[in-house]
């Protein structure tokens, strides 16, 4: 029974790890998106700072946001991942 319960804890860690990879590297894309536009948005127009911050503000929000959100989403995941190693570890040293 006991064995049962801390591999039940161990897959949901295991499983909310990977999906907190996948929150960084969504974040890191949100990152590469709006530099990614930064340096298109330069080549593409002449450089005026008034132009090219108009332009260049909705694909800055977007990325931020994007970024933004993944490291919440990440950053409570391991709260979570965190309250089950607690739990998994009670479980462990439980006296019998």
């Amino acid at each position: 029974m006991e064995e049962n319960k801390i591999k039940q804890f161990e897959k949901k860690i295991r499983i909310l790890f990977i999906i907190r990879i996948v929150m960084w590297i969504i974040c890191a894309a949100g990152c590469v998106y709006w530099i990614y536009w930064s340096f298109k948005l330069y080549e593409i127009e002449e450089f005026e700072v008034h132009t090219y911050a108009t332009h260049f503000r909705p694909y800055f929000n977007l990325g931020i946001t994007i970024s933004l959100v993944s490291i919440t989403i990440s950053l409570i995941l391991r709260l979570i991942s965190d309250s089950y190693k607690r739990a998994m570890k009670e479980e462990m040293y439980r006296i019998k």
